[in-house]
């Protein structure tokens, strides 16, 4: 590829990403005068000749996230790809961790596409975000046959778009609650920050508190006023339901500013703050984290905490897909489906799970784990790392299964970005007490013209 090529290439990806991250942003100052609403139309993806695409011929380069698994087992997991199963003629594996916030990486991995780079030829791509890039054209179908029926249904329905599968599940996510066994007087902490988990724990709260914001078979039907009264209250409430329904305890002011890795640290200290903390809503990977801390277990090394499912329906889906880049060189694609059979074997995911707290995709795993038949991490007595038992991973596997069958999927609608932002900043509006009950409820016709990929012609409601 030429010097100016590149060049221009890069410069593109740049402009692209500055605009996603930008339109990702409230708008700021008065309100402007604007024609009325008009649909959104995706940037059109170039069809860069290959040879001018970029990528790296010697390599097979999987985007992803930072890697958060206790003692960096998926890069172990790599690393063994590429020393000792993979075929002599494929390019070896290489890992890129691009940026630990879900928002960032999706902004570079859509900025990279529109500009028809080769970058990047397998994506690590969470959830909500596959409708996005299937119907934008930036990644590709991937045919399953015979062996979806391995997947659980969440996370392959996850991958499915207009009747086609564009991602493999590779990980799973739904939440969990997590409670000191030594101090249960401290109250419930949220990850609220204004990012993507902060739309996750909002959907959540209103959800599990007996309202609604979501609805329809693509969960692409804005139903805020469905019951208002309900879904007033559950936002509205400081209180928390817990594993048991007679149970509650106070959510603290503090999530709001708490992300998922802050809250893990206060869980662990058993305060934030001033305030002291027992009870913890976080992913299934947190208990790895939490697990693994000496300060976590007591003298007979049994663990200081416990987990449980929630404790009703309205859990959020999480997790991540592989998906196969529109710009992979025809070269690379067996290479790319050999990889990702790899990452979906039985073999890896139950290692994923045991070693690194990466809840499994696949069924066989957490019937394995269930009855007590799987194996605690082989590092176990080989490093300072306290893993996981047997016992351990057998409740861990039940609870996360139990929530990832009852959570329910993010909208698919490629314009899902723009929904999050506008709905998270009404719902920290009414935490912070900015936003009345009516300026909330007015704001559903502009998430509904977000989900339908439409500008607003005024300012938003909140």
């Amino acid at each position: 590829m030429s010097r100016q090529g590149l060049l221009a290439l890069c410069c593109g990806a740049a402009l692209m990403l500055l605009l996603l991250l930008l339109q990702s942003r409230g708008p700021e100052g008065p309100p402007q005068p604007a024609p009325s609403a008009a649909a959104v139309t995706p940037i059109p993806v170039p069809s860069t000749p290959q040879e001018e695409c970029g990528g790296h011929d010697g390599e097979l380069v999987v985007a992803t996230g930072n890697d958060v698994s206790t003692g960096s087992v998926r890069r172990e997991v790599f690393d063994e790809w590429n020393n000792l199963h993979k075929p002599a003629a494929d390019p070896p594996a290489k890992l890129l961790e691009i940026s630990g916030s879900t928002d960032v990486r999706r902004a570079q991995m859509a900025a990279l596409a529109q500009a028809g780079s080769c970058e990047y030829d397998v994506l690590v791509l969470d959830v909500a975000w596959v409708t996005e890039f299937a119907r934008h054209g930036y990644i590709q179908p991937i045919e399953l046959g015979d062996q979806g029926g391995r997947f659980l249904t969440g996370p392959l329905e996850a991958g499915q778009i207009d009747g086609e599968q564009y991602g493999v599940p590779f990980a799973a996510d739904a939440p969990l609650e997590y409670r000191r066994l030594d101090r249960q007087s401290g109250g419930y902490l949220l990850q609220l920050d204004d990012n993507e988990m902060g739309t996750i724990n909002f959907l959540e709260m209103i959800a599990l508190g007996g309202g609604k914001v979501l609805d329809g078979d693509d969960m692409t039907r804005v139903a805020l006023d469905d019951d208002r009264d309900d879904t007033w209250e559950a936002l509205r409430s400081s209180k928390r339901v817990l594993s048991s329904p007679e149970e509650s305890v106070t959510v603290l002011r503090e999530s709001l500013q708490v992300d998922e890795d802050r809250s893990v640290v206060a869980f662990k200290e058993g305060r934030i703050g001033e305030q002291p903390v027992s009870y913890m809503r976080n992913w299934p990977i947190a208990f790895h984290q939490l697990a693994s801390d000496p300060r976590m277990r007591g003298q007979d090394l049994k663990l200081l905490f416990d987990v449980r499912a929630p404790a009703a329906e309205g859990g959020v889906l999480g997790g991540s897909v592989l998906a196969v880049s529109q710009h992979i060189k025809p070269n690379k694609l067996r290479p790319a489906r050999r990889l990702i059979d790899r990452l979906t074997s039985q073999e890896v995911q139950a290692r994923l799970f045991a070693c690194g707290g990466y809840s499994p995709v696949l069924t066989e795993v957490y019937e394995i784990y269930e009855a007590g038949r799987g194996h605690a991490c082989p590092r176990q007595a080989t490093t300072d790392i306290t893993s996981a038992s047997l016992a351990e991973l057998a409740t861990l596997a039940s609870e996360t299964r139990e929530s990832i069958e009852r959570a329910e999927p993010r909208p698919k609608s490629p314009y899902y970005a723009q929904f999050s932002e506008i709905f998270r900043r009404c719902a920290r509006g009414v935490w912070e007490n900015k936003v009345t009950e009516e300026e909330f409820f007015s704001s559903v016709g502009a998430l509904e013209a977000a989900l339908n990929g439409r500008v607003p012609d005024d300012r938003p409601p909140c």
